[in-house]
């Protein structure tokens, strides 16, 4: 039986400021999941210029000064 490629999960823009950009899972990552997202982040980081920050999905971040 063919292995087939796990889909990474798409995550949500929480917030963003002045080169920093904070995203949120949309539901919880398995390890492997949270790996790969991880390394799509870091080339865009990389790509750029943002500072992307993964919040952890538990994690409610609010705005504030």
């Amino acid at each position: 039986m063919a292995r087939t490629k796990s889909k990474t999960p798409e995550a949500v823009e929480v917030k963003q400021t002045e080169g920093v950009l904070y995203l949120k899972a949309t539901r919880p990552l398995t390890v492997r999941e949270h790996e790969e997202l991880s390394q799509k982040l870091r080339y865009e980081m990389e790509k750029t210029g943002l500072t992307i920050v993964l919040v952890p999905f538990s994690l409610d971040p609010a705005e504030g000064e």
